[in-house]
């Protein structure tokens, strides 16, 4: 490129590449803003005004005692987790992972998205030490980034809520934005949404955090929380009247989110190492099965699935579950072991077709006993019958080749 066209691009901001954005530079101190009552925003603000080489960084730091419970665990359960039962969840965030939820102007993301207080925690000494960054002006945003970004250096991991979709795109956007290099999108990233959705997607109607915290936590929210589609309306507010009532709410419900999150994932992980040892509900055990078979541990996760069939399970279950194991076992022609899953199958679910048909391709093509393949065949027929009619045509041609070709095998 023209060295002239370049300087003139440069002069307008456009750019190609982190690397070659210039730093930003130090934001001049601005004075709190103040509401139209002329008093200071700032004094009902939770936290203080940090210094820092790029300007004044609004932060609310508190530490939590190790033996400080957040719901059903202390907080410093974290240090006992098996590094095994981590690596099942996804990917491990190290021994010193950053718990991060953010608040922000919109749902929607993009450039026009501002992330407004963001909530890392991190285990210091012999505490958790949690900090709430407040963008208490959108002009010292780079200021409030670079603090993050001083934070997350010395994490191993992250552990966020549906960051990977939303919260660490976002963040990463506005530190290009701001022209500082986003470096923290290189570190290991356990993401407890997916968790939830593989642990608890029978069990519960609801994987939202809150929703978690009620069924499986223990946590109370108490009546000073905002809901999160009321929060980006508070902060709107406080920019045009300077209010900041309504904000001590929002940093309570941030504060809350990243507590659980650490909750969240002490609970995830003793699941995961002994499901047995948590009163695990049938439906449970089917999303310990799933987590396990992602992970690559087949016998295990069929060990948790066979574990939640001796309760009852929603029918539609139960008949994944039959299907996957027969299915299994019938791969390596371990076919004792599949035809009582296929008898149990087809004896709990009496309008089930499946089972009979996979029980008549044994007799006839395993077995080598044509009249109990017809027996079984028939019953299947009858059972297709009962069935409403746009389930039945799929399989009646097969079930009646069948019978026909048994038929004659019988007659010779």
């Amino acid at each position: 490129m023209d060295a002239d066209l370049r300087r003139r691009l440069q002069r307008l901001g456009v750019v190609q590449g982190v690397r070659q954005l210039p730093p930003t530079t130090p934001a001049p101190a601005r004075a709190p803003v103040s509401s139209p009552a002329g008093r200071e925003s700032a004094i009902r603000l939770p936290g203080g005004e940090v210094s820092t080489p790029y300007g004044p960084v609004w932060v609310e730091e508190t530490r939590y005692p190790a033996a400080h419970r957040h719901g059903a665990y202390p907080l410093g359960a974290l240090g006992n987790l098996p590094p095994a039962a981590l690596a099942l969840l996804g990917d491990d965030p190290g021994p010193r992972p950053a718990f991060l939820d953010t608040e922000t102007t919109g749902l929607a993301g993009g450039t026009g998205t501002l992330v407004f207080l963001t909530g890392v925690a991190l285990w210091e000494g012999e505490s958790l030490c949690l900090r709430l960054i407040f963008l208490r002006d959108p002009a010292g945003e780079a200021a409030a980034l670079r603090y993050l970004a001083g934070l997350l250096a010395g994490a191993t991991g992250l552990v966020t809520f549906n960051g990977r979709g939303f919260d660490v795109p976002l963040l990463q956007t506005r530190f290009i934005l701001n022209r500082l290099p986003p470096a923290f999108t290189a570190l290991p990233h356990l993401d407890l949404l997916a968790v939830a959705r593989l642990l608890w997607r029978e069990q519960l109607p609801s994987r939202r955090l809150g929703a978690l915290e009620a069924a499986l936590l223990g946590v109370t929210r108490e009546e000073e929380d905002l809901p999160s589609w009321l929060i980006p309306e508070v902060y709107r507010d406080y920019l045009q009247t300077g209010r900041t009532v309504e904000l001590a709410r929002v940093f309570y419900h941030n504060r809350v989110d990243v507590l659980s999150l650490v909750t969240l994932l002490i609970h995830s992980a003793q699941l995961a190492a002994d499901p047995a040892a948590q009163a695990t509900a049938a439906t449970e055990w089917v999303g310990v099965g799933r987590l396990y078979a992602l992970a690559g541990h087949e016998g295990e996760a069929q060990a948790a699935w066979r574990r939640a069939l001796e309760d009852d399970l929603p029918p539609e279950t139960a008949e994944r579950l039959w299907r996957e194991l027969a299915l299994t076992h019938k791969r390596r022609g371990e076919w004792e072991a599949a035809l009582a899953l296929w008898t149990a199958w087809a004896e709990r679910l009496p309008w089930a077709v499946e089972p009979l048909v996979e029980r008549a391709k044994h007799a006839e093509w395993v077995a080598g006993d044509p009249a109990t393949a017809l027996t079984v065949t028939e019953e299947a027929l009858a059972r297709l019958e009962r069935l409403p009619p746009a389930l039945r045509s799929p399989l009646r041609a097969e079930l009646e080749h069948r019978r026909a070709r048994l038929l004659a095998k019988l007659a010779r």
